[in-house]
């Protein structure tokens, strides 16, 4: 998960030239949310994998910050328009957030186009982003509160649970700076739109069929080490000797044998293929999974509670938004669909970071027959040199045969280091946290069988 949740991270935005809202608005500002940790990540994640973990439970956050801190107030001028690019930077928790008397209109999700969306409430998951239009309220001169709260319960939706909303935060759009910050605003209901049903700004149509099924069934699971482990299919994702891509390249035609690649859940798709995603969350709470190298059309999301794909493509949605997050609800499914038109290797996780951790994580290898023998930059090929990191053969280095498995990774590490992380210190006392109640997971989990699994 590297350093980003413990604050090596900033926004970086793309000017789109041909951005069909470019003429709508008079200035942008940037909003970035996060849930925040006293602890660094590599001790977070140290203390959460242990087989004394026996509920899955992940780290707590200490706190929330907005634009990295707890100050942010938005000069706002009458009779002007903005663009808020809102950012998610969470390792666990989801944003919710209000604008008091505003509407937005919402313009972009995960920096995909859509037709104008009115939103009174937004929810950003781990790593979504929105863009959203604001115009000044023209009845006064006031200034006016906007809400952050950070959702750690297990599914927003179900009014059965006790809610908890322990770190929350109110900034303030700012018309009249001589005016005191006192204007009071109350969210008696998150209820944030439902970003499902958003709509292309383009208008295009769903892809009318495809020719590979990743079916992907996620649960809660244990290694052979008792070690609490995030599995698709009873398989939980264990980095390799040889990194994935680097597989692909150098191992000729068996690189469309998903065998040589070891236990990285990875699924062989060919060029220009129309790849259908169905998650199946078997979990109680909800997960936000994300792409990498697209963006997907959203067919279909379940209410919570819905159960499993039933197997049967129906009431799948005309005109899909596209994006690359999408929030899973509890022991429901989504369904996707994405065009294998970017050849390379990239994954497909849950981007709550403690389960990408425990090994939620799939590996899409796409046109693998265009990935042969494809040059590395020399700073590449160093860098796998200084770490003594293999950059040939299948997954363990079996160069002559790339189908021999003498090698692979099967058991998951029990140490965690980060790259600038010193040796843990085995007598000291780490800070644990006792989770807040209705974060504590009831589950009965299946033992993780090892091997690996492909769908067509």
């Amino acid at each position: 998960m590297g350093q980003y949740p413990d604050g090596l991270r900033g926004p970086l935005v793309v000017q789109d030239p041909n951005d069909p809202y470019k003429g709508d608005y008079d200035e942008e500002h940037i909003l970035t949310v996060s849930d925040w940790y006293h602890n660094d990540s590599i001790t977070s994640v140290r203390n959460m994998l242990t087989p004394s973990n026996t509920l899955f439970q992940p780290p707590i956050p200490d706190n929330l910050t907005v634009n990295e801190g707890q100050g942010l107030h938005i000069n706002f001028t009458k009779g002007k328009r903005y663009r808020i690019r809102m950012i998610s930077f969470a390792a666990f928790g989801a944003a919710m957030v209000h604008f008091d008397s505003h509407t937005m209109n919402v313009i972009m999700n995960d920096g995909a186009y859509i037709k104008k969306q009115d939103a009174y409430q937004l929810r950003l998951a781990p790593a979504q982003r929105y863009d959203v239009l604001l115009s000044p309220n023209d009845s006064d001169e006031g200034n006016y509160p906007f809400l952050v709260s950070l959702d750690i319960n297990r599914d927003w939706t179900n009014s059965s649970e006790r809610f908890v909303w322990p770190h929350n935060y109110t900034g303030y759009l700012v018309m009249d700076e001589s005016k005191p910050l006192d204007r009071l605003d109350v969210v008696d209901k998150w209820q944030p739109v439902d970003d499902a049903q958003f709509q292309p700004y383009d208008g295009a149509a769903a892809y009318s069929t495809y020719q590979k099924l990743m079916k992907l069934d996620f649960a809660f699971c244990f290694d052979q080490n008792g070690y609490p482990r995030s599995c698709f299919n009873n398989l939980t994702y264990i980095s390799q000797r040889v990194p994935t891509l680097y597989s692909a390249a150098t191992t000729g035609d068996s690189n469309t044998n998903p065998v040589i690649y070891g236990q990285v859940n990875p699924f062989i798709v060919d060029y220009d293929d129309t790849v259908q995603i169905v998650v199946n969350n078997i979990d109680t709470a909800s997960h936000p999974f994300h792409l990498h190298g697209h963006h997907f059309q959203v067919l279909y999301r379940a209410a919570s509670g819905a159960g499993n794909w039933t197997g049967r493509d129906e009431n799948y949605a005309a005109n899909p938004p596209m994006r690359d997050t999408i929030t899973v609800m509890p022991r429901s499914y989504v369904v996707l669909r994405f065009r294998a038109t970017n050849p390379g290797v990239w994954l497909f996780h849950c981007h709550i970071e403690w389960h990408v951790e425990m090994g939620l994580t799939a590996t899409v290898i796409e046109a693998p027959d265009r990935l042969r023998n494809m040059a590395f930059p020399d700073d590449h090929i160093d860098a796998c040199k200084k770490t003594g990191t293999p950059y040939q053969g299948n997954a363990a280095g079996n160069i002559g045969n790339a189908t021999d498995t003498t090698g692979f990774i099967t058991v998951p590490p029990t140490t965690y280091y980060g790259s600038t992380y010193p040796p843990p210190n085995t007598t000291s006392q780490r800070k644990r946290h006792t989770p807040t109640q209705p974060m504590l997971r009831k589950r009965v989990v299946p033992f993780a069988k090892l091997g690996w699994l492909w769908h067509h």
